[in-house]
């Protein structure tokens, strides 16, 4: 098999900083809910010299339910 098969096979990925913005929300706000414990994060992986979190589709897609969630939390009850 050649690397562009491969390539093309493996699923998407996101950085941290795209699976805030696909959520509308700041790589900063993604960081602290992450810190808080509001949301597990994909675990810290290394490539070559640089750690990064991976986040896969099926993450933003928790990511989002998790957000919707938080921000209903902040809403004055009427």
């Amino acid at each position: 098999k050649d690397y562009d098969s491969l390539q093309s096979m493996s699923p998407k990925t996101y950085t941290t900083g795209e699976a805030a913005a696909a959520v509308g929300i700041t790589r900063a706000t993604l960081q602290e809910w992450i810190k808080r414990g509001k949301f597990a994060a994909p675990k810290v992986q290394q490539l070559g010299n640089i750690k990064v979190r991976l986040w896969t589709a099926s993450d933003v897609a928790r990511l989002k339910a998790v957000k919707k969630e938080i921000y209903q939390e902040k809403r004055p009850k009427k």
